[in-house]
């Protein structure tokens, strides 16, 4: 494996070692947002969840594929669907981004 692959593996394991426990977190306790609001942060947070499988998807499908290009393009993609997650999807975000950029700039 080269290193933009593996810079990819490791930055979508670490988005969904990020992101499924605050999910899990969040989604569990239904009176934290009580009163008139209601469920009102299930709706806040619920969106961010389908951002989440494609950045996953993406980084895995680009760091198994073995074009560059294609590779790269996905890779980059995966880490800008990584960007909503905040604080928790900062370092997959700097590796999918690294691993983009690697993949298209080297040669062999």
């Amino acid at each position: 494996m080269e290193n933009y692959q593996i810079l990819g593996l490791v930055g979508s394991i670490l988005l969904l070692v990020f992101i499924v426990p605050a999910f899990m977190f969040f989604f569990n306790r239904p009176y934290m947002m009580g009163g008139m609001m209601g469920y009102g942060f299930m709706m806040m947070g619920f969106p961010f969840f389908f951002m989440f499988i494609p950045a996953f998807i993406l980084g895995i499908i680009g760091s198994l594929i073995n074009d560059r290009m294609v590779a790269g393009i996905l890779l980059i993609l995966a880490s800008i669907f990584s960007l909503p997650f905040g604080f928790l999807g900062i370092i997959p975000f700097i590796l999918l981004l690294i691993a983009g950029i690697l993949a298209l700039t080297t040669k062999k």
